[in-house]
């Protein structure tokens, strides 16, 4: 969901199925029917342009900022909240990644990532290209955050975090023994460039 430098919202729709293209029809032709397309980009094309269609957008240069969330329902609730956040702003991206399928093939305990209920993750956001912008770029997203942080558990760690009580937060009941793991393999915590797990 974005807007439009004429300020128009949209909401563009990425998919992707790997199997039999007359099949493939079928499966997209209740979303072709949802509203008024402005574009239908869908067709057949290899992999590895599937991989590397969005390079020209996040290309060198471009400064960027996102956080996420991860979601377990989507109500309209969080819908209202996300266009009022989202609408107005054509600096303003946010992504709904779906979740489901293969993620809830393994219980909350038996991995690192415990948010095996997850609906779909949303991730928020913006760009620019002039340094002086990148203190408003940060406060910008942050703040759309925060205006869903009610819908919202949990977080993809591999984006951004907060501190030590998010991260915490974030491994619910998975943090000690990923701590007692960090303890025994990286007891100096060598690797502590991200969103850290402290040794125990």
């Amino acid at each position: 969901m974005a807007t439009m430098p004429d300020g128009i919202g949209i909401v563009a729709m990425e998919v992707v199925y790997n199997g039999d293209p007359v099949a493939g029809e079928k499966e997209l032709a209740p979303l072709r029917a949802i509203g008024t397309m402005i574009e239908d980009a869908v067709k057949l094309q290899d992999y590895k342009v599937t991989q590397t269609q969005e390079d020209e957008t996040t290309a060198h240069g471009i400064r960027s900022y996102a956080k996420n969330g991860m979601v377990g329902e989507f109500t309209q609730a969080l819908v209202d909240d996300m266009i009022d956040a989202f609408i107005h702003d054509p600096r303003a991206a946010i992504f709904t990644h779906t979740a489901g399928g293969a993620v809830r093939d393994h219980g909350e305990l038996d991995t690192a990532f415990p948010h095996r209920n997850a609906e779909s993750m949303l991730v928020y956001y913006t760009g620019w290209t002039d340094p002086e912008e990148d203190e408003e770029g940060k406060a910008m997203c942050k703040q759309w955050h925060a205006a869903l942080e009610r819908h919202t558990g949990g977080y993809y760690d591999n984006i951004e975090w907060e501190g030590d009580k998010t991260v915490t937060g974030n491994y619910g009941p998975n943090y000690a023994r990923l701590a007692s793991i960090k303890g025994r393999y990286d007891p100096d915590n060598l690797f502590r460039m991200n969103s850290n797990i402290k040794p125990a």
